[in-house]
């Protein structure tokens, strides 16, 4: 018994060896990714934060409707556009790959 608890020790042992290793491997290879990861997650934080409160949207866009009617037509169709965009590429990312025969 004592044989079989000092070989899982042991295995433990190089078990979290090679975790450290890994760990010091990936922090080497996502360090020159860090800016574009941060930036991203910045984007979706304004994002989530935007979607908790959706009347400072609505504010806004009626402010602008306000001050720069033809400015409102403008970014109305825009907007109408990204969200047309938005939909197509969800649509295109969450389609199934085809099955292999």
């Amino acid at each position: 018994m004592k044989k079989k608890l000092a070989s899982i020790a042991e295995r433990r042992q190089l078990l979290v060896a090679q975790a450290e290793q890994q760990r010091i491997t990936l922090a080497k290879h996502i360090q020159p990714l860090k800016g574009g990861l941060s930036l991203a997650d910045k984007s979706l934080n304004i994002v989530r934060y935007v979607k908790k409160h959706p009347i400072l949207i609505t504010g806004l866009v009626s402010l602008i409707g306000l001050l720069r009617p033809m400015g409102a037509v403008k970014w109305m169709r825009r907007s109408w556009i990204a969200s047309l965009a938005m939909r197509g590429l969800r649509a295109w990312l969450t389609k199934a790959p085809p099955a292999e025969k």
